[in-house]
């Protein structure tokens, strides 16, 4: 072999070992930037709205950041998980005297969670709840909005205590429990 035929055949083999190193790089790189687990699914936000029947209450402390003082009656507020102390007071028409009413209310709001991710796939994202509280002289009520939510079976349990009444409302780990009882009005 010649010096020609040597030179040639190095270069063949050193752009044979570069492209070889090319290809084996963008593999390398190319499976390793694969996502085996996927991501977990967004957690569900809660809402709040404050709505009355009979009477309009004379003043509402909804007890959280989420409601500001100076609020509209059907409208949803986001409301972060946790525990809220609400209080209304207000006068009912009965013939013609009035009869002030006053209720204290004692709420947590707990929310579900997202699906978590998997091998492959991402975890769906949870249910976003819409609660509204009723403001009513003969005592609180608080419901779920279906037509804005999952369609999810509803568990609803009621104890009444001596001196106050429980409601717990849930679809699966997310819910809201109410505690309200009559209270004295503020002044």
């Amino acid at each position: 072999m010649d010096l020609l035929t040597l030179k040639q055949a190095s270069m063949e083999r050193f752009r044979n070992l570069f492209v070889f190193s090319i290809l084996a790089g963008f593999l390398f790189f190319g499976l390793s930037s694969c996502e085996t687990t996927g991501l977990d699914g967004r957690d569900g936000r809660s809402y709040l709205s404050l709505t009355y029947s009979v009477d309009e209450p004379q003043y509402v402390d909804a007890g959280n950041y989420a409601i500001p003082e100076y609020f509209y009656w059907d409208e949803y507020y986001r409301i972060q998980p946790g525990f809220y102390t609400m209080y209304y007071d207000g006068l009912l028409k009965h013939g013609y005297s009035y009869e002030s009413y006053a209720w204290e209310i004692d709420y947590e709001v707990y929310y579900l969670r997202g699906e978590p991710g998997g091998y492959g796939y991402h975890g769906a994202d949870a249910a976003d709840m819409y609660f509204t509280i009723e403001c009513n002289p003969y005592g609180p009520y608080y419901y779920e909005d279906e037509l804005k939510s999952a369609g999810t079976e509803e568990n609803e349990q009621i104890s009444v205590f001596a001196d106050s009444i429980v409601v717990v409302k849930e679809q699966r780990n997310m819910g809201m429990r109410l505690t309200y009882r009559k209270a004295e009005k503020r002044k």
